[in-house]
Order: C-alpha cells, then structure tokens, then sequence
C-alpha cells in the first residue's frame, strides 16, 4: 500500500512538473493553444433534428445580472434560424451558443424599446461578416422601418471600411444592410412549407402596437410575448402552445425595491419602478391563463426585477406552481417534431 501511494505521489508530481514546462514554455503554450483552437472552430455544432429555442437573454433593464442578457429567443431547426428581438449583450449569448449566424433567416422585433433592439447592427455586422448570404431581414410592427434606417446609416461608414479592407468579393455591400419588412399585427408574418411565423397584438402602453409571435413547426410550437400585460388576446393566440415565453414582473420584490428606494430618497427611481408595473405582467396573472389556454410549459423571461441570485428567485416563485421555468440565459428548450417532448438543456 505505502508503495502504491509513493507512485502515485510521483506520477502526480510528474504531472505537475510537465504542465508547468507546457505552460511556462513558447513551444507548450502554443501548442496547447492551437488544438483548444482547432476544437473550437473545427468543431460540428449539432444540429437538432426538430425546434430547439434558446435563451440568449432572459433579462428586463430594471435589475443587474452580469449573467443575464437583455431579451432575445432564438429558434432553430435543420432548415431555419431566427431571432425573436436582440437585447444587449445578446450577441456574446448567440456566440457562446455557437448559433449559425452564416444562415440567418431574420429578426423578428416585438417593439422598439432598447432592451429589444440595441444588438440589431451587431447581429447585422457579425452575420455579414460569417458569410450571410443577403441582407439581413428584419421584421416588426410598423416603426421597424425607422430602426432599420438609423441602425443602416450609423453603420454606413463602418461597412464601408470593411468592405475596402477586405474586397468586395468577401464582403459585399450589397448583402451589408438590413431590410425592414413592417406588417399589421396579427398578420401570418413568415412562412414556408415546415414552418409559420404568426404576429398577435399585445398590451403595452404607450407603445401601439406592440406585438408577440408564434412559431408553428411540424406539430410543435412557441409562443413569444415580447412585453406585455397579461392579455386575452395572448392566450388566445397561445392555444395549446407547447413553450409560451412570457414577460413576467414580480410585485413580491418590486414593491419591496420601492418601498426602500423611498425611505433612502433615491432619486427618479421609486416612480420609475412605479410606473413599469401598469405595462408588464404580473407573474401571478398568468399560470391560470395559461393552464385554460392548454400551454403545456410556461417559461417567464424579461423578468422585472431580474432575480440576480438564489433568494431572489425563490422570492419572484413565491405562491406560484412548481411546474413554472425561470428562464436564464443559455438554456435550450427541444422540442422532438410530432411529439409532446419537451427537453430543456441548463447551459
């Protein structure tokens, strides 16, 4: 026994010895770093064979959570890849996530508040530059054409150095812009063969309209509110939903943030804090709802506040069922087609 622990002893100081010269070396370090390379971009992303939804952020701007992006849902399947609005911070999550930028087919926008449009021109930039085969299409309610323009002029000189650094050829002006495409609510916005994108009114005042979307595909579907209040018009369009993605505010931690806000005389934030409880849904609204509209997961995301930690997040379940998903970020949801299979991956 004692000459076994001897061995192992010095095995494990070999070990040691040579990670040190591999790491303290030009010749180690290299070569270490090469194949951690080699893994990464050579590596075969796995491709679903049905609907897979990822988090890519799952936060509102009311909280600070390093680990959380602002709102944007991605959906993919063999054929398909979108973005449901594009948050801050949004693209490091479509990154980590390994996301096929070099085919994505568009961007659908639910409003334009910042929270759901700020990373437009670097999803633009990036897929351009991975190989987009066109101009990015974007799609939302109308006012989408006065994003898309300002985002497409800001963003006018840097295409255009790019382009001149590189060659056309690689990176051509005429795939470099984005495209609008506004339509009313309620609206079949995209659709093919396998697959249906369905706009629906929602509720968030002042900002009209407002929309969510459903994705159908081969017998499975998503529901994405965008932010709202809990509307009829949403459960209505969310009938037997597999995955509804909801905007869900906590009064249970809200109330609590006011009310220390104003005894420490914070300036502007106590009516600010106020005010966003009349234009997005109270978590407590919306497991019935979504039970009598046979959704068969509800997911809250965009939380308000977001719940930075263990506590705050048992704090914004309180008094809700069991069966409700906090989103967060990097999580994916694989839906198996003519299934009732609901797979969810924690990042």
């Amino acid at each position: 026994m004692k000459k076994t622990l001897i061995i192992l002893a010095a095995l494990a100081a070999l070990i040691a010895v040579s990670a040190a010269l591999v790491y303290n070396t030009t010749t180690g370090q290299d070569a270490v770093f090469k194949r951690a390379a080699g893994m990464v971009m050579g590596r075969d992303v796995e491709i679903f064979d049905g609907l897979r939804v990822v988090v890519c952020g799952s936060a509102s701007p009311l909280g600070n959570d390093p680990n959380r992006a602002q709102a944007c849902i991605a959906v993919v399947t063999p054929d398909h890849f979108f973005l449901f609005d594009v948050g801050a911070r949004s693209p490091t999550r479509i990154a980590q996530a390994q996301l096929p930028m070099q085919r994505i087919g568009g961007v659908f926008l639910t409003h334009f508040h910042s929270d759901h449009i700020a990373a437009l021109p670097d999803v633009s930039m990036t897929s351009w530059i991975q190989g987009r085969p066109g101009r990015l299409q974007v799609f939302g309610p109308p006012g989408v054409e006065t994003v898309v323009e300002g985002f497409n002029t800001a963003y006018q000189l840097d295409r255009g150095y790019r382009t001149a650094h590189h060659g056309s050829d690689l990176l051509s002006p005429d795939r470099a812009a984005m495209q609008a495409h506004p339509f009313t609510p309620g609206d079949v916005v995209w659709e093919d063969a396998s697959m249906k994108v369905t706009s629906f009114l929602v509720e968030h005042p002042p900002i009209e309209p407002a929309v969510g979307y459903r994705v159908d595909y081969r017998g499975r579907s998503v529901v994405i509110s965008g932010d709202t209040n809990a509307a009829d018009n949403l459960f209505v369009a969310a009938r037997n939903a597999d995955l509804l993605f909801h905007d869900a505010l906590s009064r249970t931690l809200l109330d609590q943030m006011i009310e220390v806000a104003t005894e420490a005389s914070v300036p502007i934030m106590p009516t600010i804090m106020t005010d966003v409880i009349d234009y997005h849904a109270d978590a407590k609204t919306l497991p019935e709802a979504a039970d009598a509209a046979g959704v068969k997961q509800l997911v809250f995301y965009h939380m308000v506040p977001v719940p930075a930690n263990a506590l705050a997040s048992k704090m914004f379940l309180r008094d809700l069922p069991d069966s409700i998903i906090l989103a967060s970020d990097l999580q994916t949801f694989d839906l198996p087609p003519d299934s009732n299979k609901i797979i969810i991956s924690q990042p």
